[in-house]
């Protein structure tokens, strides 16, 4: 894979991490309306809240014996291991993503529990932070690919079953989409889960 300029290298530990320029921008594109700390602010929660999900892929990945690293691209994140786990061991190593990225919601939840009263933006930082990694990864469970819970179908189905897992997919985006625009007025989801959908629904390459 091209490696784009301006791109960001580092390591978590055992793990090499990629962060690619227009994953700035999206996480730009996605709070557009903020301004100055504000701004700012969601950015770097968002960085760290997507970041600790790529580690919960990336930790488990490791516990079966598999080394894994992590990129940050234009729509999010993804780790890559350096071998096929079994079904069921892949299954929880994508299933630990959400779960690290609730655990981090849920301490997030703690402390506004007991900092009654904080400063403004560490009460906006704490609303970011259940903001992605509560809601965000409740819709990513869904079984909707290439969700993470749209994965977990297409493991537990087996590949013999890839196409009920892909017509499942495709319907249950098309529901979520529609929810989405028509209900709630959320354009971005509406286009997520419409390109899902297109996406499950895509005739593939024999």
């Amino acid at each position: 894979m091209q490696e784009l300029p301006f791109t960001l290298k580092f390591r978590l530990g055992p793990f090499p991490v990629r962060v690619e320029p227009w994953f700035w921008l999206f996480l730009v594109a996605l709070n557009g309306n903020l301004r100055g700390p504000s701004l700012v602010l969601w950015v770097a929660v968002a960085f760290v809240s997507i970041l600790v999900h790529e580690l919960g892929h990336a930790s488990v990945a490791r516990h079966f014996g598999a080394r894994a690293s992590i990129r940050l691209h234009t729509f999010g994140g993804l780790t890559y291991p350096d071998r096929v786990l079994p079904r069921w061991e892949s299954i929880a190593m994508t299933l630990a993503g959400p779960g690290a990225g609730f655990l981090l919601g849920l301490g997030a939840y703690g402390v506004a529990q007991v900092a009654r009263h904080p400063n403004p933006l560490v009460a906006e930082a704490l609303g970011f932070l259940l903001w992605v990694n509560v809601f965000w990864g409740v819709m990513n469970l869904l079984p909707v690919l290439p969700l993470d819970g749209g994965l977990v179908l297409q493991d537990a189905l087996g590949p013999r079953r890839r196409q009920l897992a892909r017509t499942i997919s495709g319907v249950v985006a098309v529901a979520v989409a529609l929810t989405a625009g028509v209900v709630f007025g959320q354009v971005y989801l509406a286009v997520l889960f419409g390109f899902c959908a297109f996406q499950s629904f895509r005739p593939q390459n024999s």
